[in-house]
């Protein structure tokens, strides 16, 4: 048996009286603990109680602010996910998956599905009247097809009586261009920049790029024959006026391995060529019957990763191109060649935006950069000067004439011709940083416009050369001042001219603002060009595509001379 341990109280009579124990303890005599004395308090109740409820004293109006909860942001309504498709272009069929909660604590009735129209189907569930239980989720299929309006603009609507769950679809329907061109004839690609420029009487300009990227045309011959023919002529009835997913015809390959239907990747070499993520893709067959246009997800260096997958298998040598979106300039005209073939030539606008790197060259002189590749001569080029001349002409007396500027500006020709896709990459870069007529660089002459008559010693700074008139006509004049020197061993130099002199009838004294290191020989000259600062004459620049991007493109442009502070 277990030992206890206590402690037991003591009557108010013993010394050691504890002032806490009431009278009550007072029956209780001895180590007897049970049975309990009795209480020697009465039991009796003192009046009889009654029940006052309710209890109201003072009542007065409280005001209030209910506050929202988490209940109350979720609950007692319909939520659909999403809310928005952005579809892009749809250039085939595509399916998204639509959710609705009843979050309602009773059920509801969905009533009907409003806005459906041609081309988009919702499947998934039964045909509405039909019940949603209290907080029941419910998914449904969104089905856009290729064939139906231009542009999709459809808000669809599911009906829930006086609640309502809302969805809007946005895309714009493409049709693959996929006729072949014909190659007799050059490709042409314009960009067309545009710049506002402000011009002051003295010449000096503020130029402002109003264009954030080109706007891209191409012009194409197209021979077509037999079925192809007809689905042509088809297509322009129905969607001639429409958008079309055309490939970017310079930027062609063909595929070095076979792709199964279902495959998201496309392996092909995306280097040097339009493809974008979120941007479209072209596979061709054999004939334009046999296309498929793929939207890529990603761009690798030797893959592309598609959003979707191949709806068909493509065969080893299946040609792959970019593709843009774009719309006919102006409706086609055919010439008929015979009852089964005919000719004509398309121009398509694109429509997008088409964003590349921009790439000044590397050497800067006098802070800006400097054009040092030498032009495509195999053309005549030309060279003309502008002056901003005012004509006073009353009719009836001599013509009164000034030169506001009091300056001539240089007008150049010039002409490139790229070989190859990196080539053509960094020519466009080029376009692309001088943004149309926006920036200014400098270009040589490239025209043996001076030449060295006497040694030109080291740490000199200046040259002799044959008398030509620089004294007379150019000292200090715009477009005049600064000079390239390249040598035969490579070396080039910049220099500007600070002042001319006549030594005699044969000799011209020219100082320059920088000694030369080395002594030069006349014999070590190859040729002496003035250089011009300047910026394009126009916004619009033309590549001449003779074949895809690995042969041959052709360029021109003209430069105009301008005055920088």
């Amino acid at each position: 048996m277990a030992n206890l341990n206590f402690w037991q109280t003591q009557s108010p009579l013993n010394p050691d009286h504890n002032p806490l124990i009431t009278l009550d303890f007072e029956g209780f005599i001895g180590e007897q603990w049970y049975p309990y004395n009795e209480s020697m308090a009465s039991d009796s109740p003192v009046f009889a109680l009654t029940t006052h409820y309710p209890v109201e004293a003072n009542g007065r109006a409280i005001q209030y602010i209910q506050t929202q909860s988490y209940f109350d942001d979720y609950y007692n309504r319909i939520h659909i996910s999403p809310t928005t498709l952005d579809l892009g272009n749809v250039a085939s069929e595509q399916v998204s998956t639509v959710n609705l909660w009843n979050a309602f604590l009773t059920t509801k009735t969905l009533q009907l599905i409003d806005g459906t129209e041609e081309g988009l189907n919702v499947s998934g569930q039964p045909n509405p009247p039909f019940i949603f239980a209290a907080l029941q989720e419910r998914t449904w299929n969104v089905n856009i097809q290729p064939d139906g309006p231009s542009t999709i603009d459809v808000t669809l609507t599911w009906q829930f009586g006086l609640d309502q769950a809302v969805l809007h679809i946005t895309g714009t329907r493409i049709v693959a261009f996929s006729w072949l061109i014909d190659w007799t004839n050059p490709v042409n690609e314009s960009l067309q920049w545009l710049t506002d420029i402000l011009q002051s009487q003295s010449g000096y300009e503020q130029r402002r790029s109003l264009r954030v990227a080109p706007r891209i045309t191409f012009d194409a011959d197209i021979l077509i024959y037999d079925r192809e023919r007809q689905y042509f002529d088809l297509a322009m009835i129905g969607w001639s006026g429409k958008t079309f997913a055309i490939p970017v015809w310079p930027q062609q390959q063909w595929l070095k391995t076979a792709h199964a239907v279902g495959a998201l990747i496309i392996y092909c070499d995306t280097t040097n060529r339009n493809f974008r993520a979120n941007r479209l893709a072209l596979l061709r067959g054999q004939t334009a019957f046999e296309n498929e246009t793929v939207e890529i997800e990603s761009v690798l260096a030797d893959r592309l990763i598609l959003k979707r997958p191949l709806q068909q298998n493509w065969s080893r040598g299946t040609c792959l191109s970019p593709a843009v979106t774009a719309q006919l300039n102006d409706q086609p005209q055919l010439t008929k060649r015979t009852d089964r073939m005919m000719r004509t030539h398309v121009t398509l606008n694109v429509t997008e935006t088409v964003d590349l790197p921009e790439a000044l060259p590397t050497l800067i002189y006098r802070n800006y950069p400097v054009l040092a590749d030498a032009p495509n001569e195999s053309n005549d080029l030309t060279h003309s000067y502008e002056r901003l001349l005012n004509q006073l002409d009353n009719k009836t007396g001599l013509r009164l004439q000034k030169d506001n500027a009091q300056a001539a500006f240089s007008i150049y020709q010039y002409a490139w011709m790229t070989s190859g896709r990196v080539a053509q990459a960094n020519l466009r870069s080029l376009f692309y940083a001088l943004r149309g007529s926006q920036k200014a660089i400098w270009l040589p002459t490239f025209s043996d416009d001076l030449t060295l008559k006497a040694v030109i010693v080291a740490s000199g700074q200046t040259l002799d050369i044959q008398w030509c008139g620089y004294s007379r006509f150019a000292s200090g004049q715009l477009g005049r001042q600064d000079i390239q020197i390249i040598l035969k061993n490579g070396t080039v130099l910049y220099r500007r001219i600070t002042s001319a002199t006549e030594v005699d009838s044969s000799t011209e004294r020219l100082a320059v603002d920088q000694n030369f290191p080395t002594q030069i020989n006349p014999n070590d000259i190859f040729r002496i060009s003035f250089m011009s600062l300047c910026r394009l004459s126009n916004d619009t620049v033309v590549f001449e595509h003779i074949n895809d991007s690995d042969g041959i493109a052709k360029c021109s442009a003209t430069f105009r001379g301008v005055r920088e502070a």
